[in-house]
């Protein structure tokens, strides 16, 4: 009897196994993808594991589309990417997309899969944010906040995790016009921004100007307490801000320099007026033998000349009296 259950589970569970194990060969054939840099091919072999029955549920296939779309906007050349007849024409947006895709369904891996991934990636949420960034601020310096703020949006989605995302994606949607949602995301971005707060490296130099322009849109809107932070994370944040750290790097340099007169002028200590017996009962001038003085004259030289000529006349005048 006991056999016979045993085999009935089996028998149940099989199916299950089975399935699991064309699903991780499935994910390794993305990986494998990755690896070797085939990132279009990447994409529609995520896209269609996305549909299968076994992986629908499943984080991976979104991430690895994100990663490719991501990798071939960096590679234009290579890939018809950029352009509205491109094979992929927005891969950046669209990295954006399936990371934001990812997270949703990494959020309720745990049920399906009794695991997450959401920390095995990192790495890429920070190249991602930075590279939004870029070409958000781009935008926003071309005072294109529309184009700016929608970037901005696509990237806070894909990494809730930056503030500073959210931060400025408030600051172009009030320079567009669009106040209400603006204030909204400045709003929850200062909930977030904070003394203790700790900007990631794709975003720590923009923070002190965003927080800037927070500041004085969040006052224009009668948001006074929000503002009055803003104004206070200015002086906490300061640091990051690109001019402050040449600052920085320059009174580190002059520092240096300061060191190393203050130890040449030690070494010079070693070669005092004292201890040179040429120069000792001088005061100004410095001869060197058979050189030149400190300034310009050959003192010692001179002396030499004379005695020179002297002994020359000598020899004239001895051949002329005989």
């Amino acid at each position: 009897m006991k056999r016979i259950k045993l085999l009935l589970t089996v028998l149940i569970t099989l199916p299950f196994c089975l399935s699991a194990q064309k699903s991780d060969k499935k994910i390794d054939e993305l990986v494998f993808l990755f690896v070797d840099g085939k990132y279009d091919k990447l994409v529609y072999k995520a896209q269609s594991a996305m549909e299968d029955d076994d992986l629908r549920r499943h984080p991976l296939p979104y991430i690895y589309c994100s990663m490719a779309y991501y990798e071939m906007s960096k590679l234009p050349g290579k890939y018809s990417v950029g352009e509205k007849e491109s094979e992929f024409p927005n891969p950046l947006k669209d990295a954006q997309k399936y990371l934001y895709k990812f997270i949703q369904k990494d959020s309720k891996a745990q049920k399906y899969y009794e695991t997450n991934w959401y920390d095995d990636f990192k790495e890429y949420y920070i190249n991602i944010a930075d590279t939004s960034n870029k070409m958000a601020q781009f935008l926003f310096l071309n005072e294109k906040y529309s184009k700016a703020a929608s970037v901005y949006k696509a990237a806070a989605r894909g990494v809730p995790a930056d503030p500073v995302l959210k931060l400025w994606l408030g600051i172009n949607y009030i320079k567009a016009k669009n106040t209400n949602e603006g204030k909204l995301a400045l709003i929850e971005a200062m909930k977030e921004i904070d003394e203790k707060f700790v900007p990631s490296k794709a975003t720590s130099a923009v923070l002190p100007h965003g927080l800037q322009l927070a500041e004085e849109l969040l006052r224009s809107n009668e948001l006074y307490t929000e503002a009055d932070k803003a104004k206070k994370l200015v002086e906490v944040f300061k640091k990051y801000d690109p001019d402050e750290l040449d600052k920085k790097k320059m009174e580190e340099r002059q520092a240096k320099a300061k060191e190393a007169a203050k130890d040449d002028r030690v070494m010079r200590q070693f070669y005092s007026d004292e201890d040179d017996e040429d120069n000792k009962d001088r005061k100004g001038n410095v001869i060197i033998k058979d050189g030149y003085g400190s300034n310009g004259n050959g003192t010692e030289n001179k002396d030499a000349d004379s005695k020179l000529d002297e002994i020359e006349k000598e020899a004239e005048d001895d051949g002329n009296d005989n």
